[in-house]
């Protein structure tokens, strides 16, 4: 098994760089490797704290570009093309507040919300599974046709229910990893393309 290094390569890149946490470079990565955004896009982040992935995506879209980030603890916009806002994903009005600042459907919604861990790995990959749907429901309301999601699972036997759902939605579903995820760690990303707004009757919210 891997050793646990908290302050590894990822850990001393994100200090150099100023960045919140080494989550930064797992958003960058899947970025680069899936080509999710280009130049003038917009894109949604749920549970956007501490902004770690806002840096990255504000950057990835550029000053034509914008960024509505969203979680339930106060986190600062950090470039001027990024809004933040306090707010639960699962409440319709937080979802609207969402649509509206972001000013028209999004390019791409990124989740790295994750429950409170129990160290129960069955309870925690059900509570995960709940995150993950109720990120879909946002990427319903949020998402243009064709558009792209990113969201963090946990590995385990309820994993491959979730990809069935993300699947009905999105035309393309792959489950990867990401060189920055913790050595040992059960987590992996859904990466979601091809949003099939109009097959399942979706409406941008606002």
């Amino acid at each position: 098994m891997a050793k646990y290094e908290p302050h590894d390569t990822f850990y001393r890149k994100a200090r150099e760089r100023g960045l919140p946490s080494r989550a930064a470079f797992k958003i960058e990565e899947l970025l680069a490797r899936f080509k999710l955004v280009r130049a003038g896009a917009r894109v949604v982040d749920l549970g956007c704290a501490p902004g770690g992935w806002l840096s990255v995506l504000a950057a990835a879209v550029g000053p034509r570009g914008r960024v509505a980030g969203v979680d339930l603890a106060a986190c600062p916009a950090i470039a001027a093309n990024v809004v933040t806002l306090v707010g639960d994903i699962r409440v319709p009005a937080s979802v609207a507040a969402v649509a509206a600042a972001l000013g028209a459907p999004a390019d791409l919604v990124t989740s790295d919300l994750a429950p409170r861990l129990s160290g129960v790995a069955e309870r925690d990959q059900a509570r995960m599974l709940v995150l993950a749907r109720a990120a879909l429901e946002c990427a319903r309301a949020l998402l243009r046709p064709d558009g792209a999601m990113v969201v963090k699972l946990f590995m385990g036997g309820d994993c491959g229910e979730a990809v069935e759902a993300f699947a009905r939605d999105f035309a393309q579903v792959e489950r990867t990893r990401t060189r920055a995820s913790r050595p040992g760690s059960s987590e992996l990303y859904m990466v979601a393309r091809g949003f099939r707004a109009a097959a399942r009757g979706g409406r941008p919210v606002g």
